[in-house]
């Protein structure tokens, strides 16, 4: 779709290098030139919302797990909380986040660890969250989480100043992709995503 608004347009010329550079990393750190963000083929499908198993969660090649993190994921198990989506139904107000934390983690804690247990659950559950957006996976939901979309809720927020805000908020994802060595997704899906979760309600409370 040709773009004729004049400030969307300019938006779009001032994140070419940006998704250029993000293109250029993407392709250095994974050898896959059609990963690339500034390569892809627009589509009219809308893709499902995404489901993963609990342990991929902590599957991040740039955080290695801790020993909690299977301690979590096994007691979950026990009581049948094994994927993104069961994990997201269980964990979606603070009580029961604070429950969760003493069930998985343990009644006797040090303050170190319980600290580590509560911030993974708060974490996993937002991660969980953002995958309920068609198109967003799990490590598109990392990156969006760590440049400040904590939740769908806030994902939606992106959406005013004629695409300043999308632009701003594209800008930190590619930033946090070269910090922290994430695949970078092209400008058109964030776009799209962002657009997407304002129809996807709300579900988790943090407050």
């Amino acid at each position: 779709m040709q773009i004729t608004n004049p400030t969307a347009l300019k938006i779009q010329q001032a994140l070419a290098p940006i998704e250029k550079a993000a293109s250029q990393v993407t392709t250095a750190m994974y050898g896959s030139p059609t990963m690339a963000t500034d390569s892809y083929t627009t589509t009219t499908t809308t893709a499902p919302a995404q489901k993963v198993p609990l342990y991929q969660f902590f599957d991040d090649r740039m955080r290695p797990p801790s020993p909690l993190d299977y301690k979590i994921a096994n007691r979950l198990s026990w009581v049948g909380i094994t994927d993104s989506d069961k994990f997201l139904k269980a964990a979606d107000t603070p009580f029961k986040r604070t429950m969760m934390s003493y069930l998985a983690g343990g009644l006797f804690l040090n303050k170190q660890d319980r600290d580590y247990v509560n911030y993974q659950i708060g974490a996993w559950a937002g991660q969980a969250d953002l995958m309920r957006v068609p198109g967003v996976d799990l490590t598109m939901a990392r990156l969006m989480q760590t440049s400040g979309a904590g939740d769908v809720a806030t994902l939606s927020r992106y959406t005013g100043g004629f695409g300043l805000d999308k632009g701003a908020f594209y800008a930190a994802m590619a930033a946090n992709a070269v910090q922290y060595g994430y695949w970078m997704p092209n400008f058109s899906s964030v776009s799209t995503a962002i657009d997407r979760s304002k129809t996807v309600p709300p579900q988790i409370r943090w407050y």
